[in-house]
């Protein structure tokens, strides 16, 4: 059996996109078979099991206002001992560190994920089987689009923060190929929803979760057959 830990944002807890202020309820989150780490899962088929580890307004190493909770780098190291033994850590975040409050640079939200890989690489566990170093997959985030101008998500991002997102990639691809861990750019790819402009639609789930199946076929190739 392989495991997947999905470690991210609101992304990957599967918010749903909308463009007035809705309540974080469960009713406002898309279902396990429609968010990409239920698809990623049902595509992968059997021997192998995802752990979704997605929080809504997570960064990677920064405290958001009063919620410390929200701080991906105060709480990767429980999810990874939470779902260890881990085959493939899979790290999806850079949006909210792109928030006005911040007013954050690429490079150094990009030292954010690099601090992540250094917990899962240095937490003195060795997360993944037989104790050894999880393969990490880096996921540029997807690109918002100018529906956040307008939406409930208007008072936290705003111009610049559309540009930081839309520039990291080349440095979180930087940081990957440092670190010997895997690289995807989502925002290649897959745009937000016009609604809010900074959520995926349940197609984007659905072409991140066959990207990533893709990518998931490269790190680990079936055997040969004799």
């Amino acid at each position: 059996m392989r495991s997947i830990l999905c470690f991210g944002d609101s992304n990957t807890w599967g918010f749903m996109p909308r463009a007035d202020r809705p309540p974080v309820k469960a009713e406002n989150r898309f279902p396990w078979d429609i968010r990409w780490p239920g698809r990623l899962e049902g595509m992968l088929g059997a021997g192998w099991r995802v752990a979704e580890e997605g929080l809504n307004g997570r960064t990677t190493m920064f405290d958001c206002f009063m919620e410390e909770h929200r701080n991906g780098l105060k709480a990767i190291d429980v999810c990874l001992l939470t779902a260890m033994p881990v085959d493939l850590v899979i790290l999806m975040l850079g949006t909210n560190d792109s928030k006005r409050v911040f007013d954050k640079p690429p490079f150094v939200i990009a030292h954010g994920v690099q601090r992540l890989i250094g917990r899962v690489t240095g937490g003195g566990y060795g997360y993944g089987p037989g104790g050894r170093t999880p393969e990490i997959l880096i996921v540029s985030p997807i690109r918002m689009t100018e529906g956040v101008y307008t939406s409930w998500l208007s008072d936290e991002f705003d111009a610049k923060s559309v540009e930081r997102c839309g520039q990291l990639a080349p440095h979180l691809e930087r940081v990957a190929a440092q670190n010997g861990a895997h690289f995807l750019d989502a925002g290649a790819f897959i745009s937000a929803d016009a609604s809010d402009g900074i959520h995926m639609n349940a197609d984007g789930h659905a072409k991140l979760a066959e990207l990533l199946y893709r990518k998931i076929q490269e790190i680990f190739p079936a055997p040969t057959q004799p």
